[in-house]
């Protein structure tokens, strides 16, 4: 357990507070005060645009990511076309609007930092599809619910019950 008053917060991304598991990737996340850090894991043969676009609802990734390659190589395709190529010890920062893939046989493993402040911590629900929604308090979980199976019914046609929302539900 974490003592409130500590300078330090410490996690393991080998117990991490949540994992995620699209299509041919896993998704280690851990959240620290200010940052949430994820690990991902893509297999060769991944690529955004077949894996995980089916189920964000969005034709290119909408998320801005800030990391580092730690191993194998990927591209990168901005919706304008523009294109780069990612490899180990790359950091690397790359806007909403692109699709990305894996290049060759070897598995990527990339660092992804993520900036949070006390607006952002609270209760946090996701749709399988990785869109996330948060509410402050324990009062607003029923919107919290709402908000997820009505994203999930509208954009994906799929019906989550609440207890499979609830069940997915993580405090930040």
């Amino acid at each position: 357990m974490q003592d409130a008053n500590s300078p330090v917060e410490v996690k393991s991304l080998e117990v991490p507070d949540e994992r995620r598991t699209p299509p041919h990737g896993v998704l280690d996340i851990v959240g620290l005060p200010g940052a949430t850090v994820t690990r991902a894991t893509f297999e060769p043969g991944w690529r955004w645009s077949t894996d995980v676009a089916p189920l964000a609802g969005t034709p290119s990734c909408q998320e801005a990511h800030t990391g580092v390659v730690l191993s194998g190589h990927f591209h990168v395709q901005m919706h304008d076309g523009r294109s780069w190529d990612l490899g180990p010890g790359d950091a690397h920062f790359v806007a909403p609007g692109h699709d990305a893939w894996v290049i060759g046989d070897e598995t990527v493993v990339v660092l992804d930092f993520g900036r949070t402040d006390d607006a952002t911590r609270g209760h946090v629900g996701h749709c399988p599809c990785g869109v996330e929604f948060r509410v402050a308090g324990d009062d607003q979980l029923e919107h919290l619910v709402a908000a997820v199976r009505e994203h999930a019914a509208g954009s994906h046609g799929h019906e989550l019950s609440v207890e499979q929302v609830m069940a997915e539900v993580t405090i930040r």
